[in-house]
């Protein structure tokens, strides 16, 4: 479980909702934080909620810059497109405010596609590839993407990052924790494609890069392989890091070898979201 789902960080995200959405979005985003948050007014909250939204999605306006964008959230998995909304909508979870323009841009479990929206209305004059092997979660993706009016500018990708192309058994959870690990209870699995990064990256090694990875666990196979003979240039990489007490230490000792810096912004028990930036930025 996401350390970000703590009631704690429930309230300080409502916080944030509340500084920035308003009108009717700011309704429907704050009774669906309380139904997530206090299970007890679920019912009531979800009720208002459904009269508010009905049919499949919960939609939603927020802003980026000065551009307006839509977002929605899906009924049956509203608490975990919730946690999306509030890193990705709401929140800024990657910093993307304080990097530089990239010229080119993958999306590592892309989820339901509100980084590659807000990659692509920062920068649309980047390349952006989004990889996502969940078939209910591509759908999402293509319509955010064509909600936004960005769909030309993102190329999708149904595949799963790992360390080698092949295919693997992919364990089905809530909608942003699938993964690769059979260690964990799971609603059922599918075999999923999976996709070497390396192969994608540009061949000019002077275009600046920017790698997000949310991958529930393959950043550690996915990093290894692409660093595996020494680090790239022109490149920042924002993620989701799990289970610390093990991959803390190992991604340190991995940008000392390949000379990146590492920056934590947020640590919790089991996951830590961090960035990776070459020696040339």
């Amino acid at each position: 479980m996401k350390d970000s789902t703590s009631t704690g960080g429930r309230f300080i995200r409502a916080r944030t909702v509340i500084a920035s959405l308003s009108g009717l979005s700011l309704v429907k985003m704050l009774l669906t934080v309380l139904a997530n948050s206090r299970p007890h007014t679920r019912p009531w909250a979800h009720g208002l909620l459904k009269l508010l939204a009905p049919g499949t999605r919960v939609t939603y306006r927020y802003r980026i810059g000065n551009r307006r964008l839509t977002g929605f959230l899906r009924w049956e998995h509203i608490d975990s497109d919730l946690q999306s909304a509030l890193e990705l909508a709401v929140d800024d979870r990657y910093r993307l405010d304080q990097l530089p323009q990239p010229d080119f841009v993958i999306d590592g479990g892309a989820n339901t596609g509100l980084f590659s929206v807000a990659v692509a209305t920062r920068w649309p004059a980047a390349q952006i590839i989004a990889f996502e092997p969940v078939p209910s979660n591509l759908e999402a993706i293509k319509s955010h993407l064509k909600a936004n009016r960005v769909e030309t500018l993102v190329r999708v990708e149904r595949a799963a990052l790992a360390a080698i192309d092949g295919s693997k058994r992919f364990f089905l959870r809530a909608a942003n924790q699938g993964s690769f690990s059979d260690g964990l209870p799971a609603e059922r699995s599918i075999e999923v494609d999976c996709r070497a990064i390396a192969q994608y990256l540009p061949s000019n090694q002077e275009m600046l890069k920017l790698i997000k990875l949310d991958i529930e666990g393959a950043e550690v196979e996915v990093l290894d392989a692409l660093f595996k003979n020494g680090g790239t240039k022109k490149t920042i990489v924002v993620m989701e890091l799990h289970n610390t007490p093990v991959t803390k230490p190992w991604i340190e000792e991995l940008v000392h070898r390949i000379g990146f810096k590492i920056e934590y912004y947020e640590i919790g028990s089991v996951v830590a979201h961090c960035q990776l930036t070459s020696p040339d930025l």
